[in-house]
């Protein structure tokens, strides 16, 4: 979904953003950014240290990790243009997950390219409502809502 307002992200200006580091910072890039949406990319290696013990013999991607890919590619969304100037300023704001109700359809498995599309839902002060939607080239492997919550940060 591409407008005039669309913006990407490399992973210099992820970090910028996120104070995610190695081994929890879950997303690549952003292709897409714009009001009230976000979409991401998240490379899935073998090298990932979750892979030696989940599975071994099978290795996986845990849900509550693709989940937290999706909660920072929500970092990313851009206010609409119907809010009234209040929506948080990522770079002044800590975000915290409050609640997910996240469905898992698919593995992911180490070769896989997450791509990560979160929409805004809605804003009531400082909570923020998420639709989330993950897939790999094979489908859709998760999709749910997200409850975020924000605070300043602190110097």
């Amino acid at each position: 979904m591409k407008d005039m307002a669309t913006t990407s992200y490399d992973i210099q200006a992820i970090m910028a953003r996120l104070p995610h580091r190695y081994p929890l910072l879950m997303i690549d890039k952003v292709d897409e950014s714009g009001p009230g949406y976000a979409v991401a990319v998240k490379n899935v290696s073998i090298n990932e240290p979750y892979f030696q013990g989940h599975f071994p013999d099978y290795p996986i991607m845990p849900g509550a990790l693709i989940t937290e890919a999706a909660l920072q590619a929500s970092a990313f969304m851009g206010p609409t243009g119907d809010e009234t100037g209040d929506a948080p300023d990522a770079s002044n704001t800590r975000f915290f997950c409050v609640g997910f109700n996240m469905k898992f359809s698919g593995t992911v498995q180490p070769g896989d390219q997450l791509r990560i599309e979160v929409r805004l839902v809605k804003r009531m002060g400082q909570m923020t409502k998420v639709k989330a939607r993950i897939s790999t080239e094979n489908g859709q492997v998760a999709s749910g809502d997200m409850n975020l919550a924000t605070a300043p940060k602190e110097d």
